[in-house]
């Protein structure tokens, strides 16, 4: 009889995923009104994290003037096309995730012409350094 061994190797590499609903809808606002409306985004990561948001096609030539603010731990935050964090060192959420509450407000603008309009706002989960 004989036998042999095999060492085994294996590498666990940091898994980070962020999921969100594919619609915000807020209701319709006159110039100096607000609205807040919740998004659910859920985060799994097996690293300490942070999540940061940006706007996509927001604040082009011609679109929408009002200000949308985003909630952070530390007070409103100014969604803009450049990356903001919102939420920063945070654990790692094992395999059920964790999800963040977070609210947004719209206010109105004088300079926004009546309308409906739509942008994209882009979530992004990173290992935290």
């Amino acid at each position: 009889q004989a036998s042999g061994t095999v060492t085994f190797q294996i590498e666990v590499l940091p898994g980070l995923s962020v999921s969100s609903p594919d619609l915000l809808v807020f209701d319709p606002v006159a110039p100096g009104q607000s609205d807040h409306q919740d998004l659910n985004i859920t985060v799994w990561s097996n690293v300490t994290w942070e999540l940061s948001v940006q706007a996509v096609g927001y604040d082009v030539e011609g679109g929408l003037q009002g200000t949308i603010d985003v909630a952070t731990p530390g007070g409103w935050v100014e969604l803009t096309n450049e990356s903001s964090v919102i939420r920063e060192n945070q654990s790692p959420t094992g395999p059920t995730g964790v999800t963040l509450l977070t609210p947004f407000r719209f206010i109105g603008s004088y300079e926004d012409v009546p309308g409906t309009y739509s942008f994209q706002v882009e979530f992004t989960v990173v290992a935290a350094l």
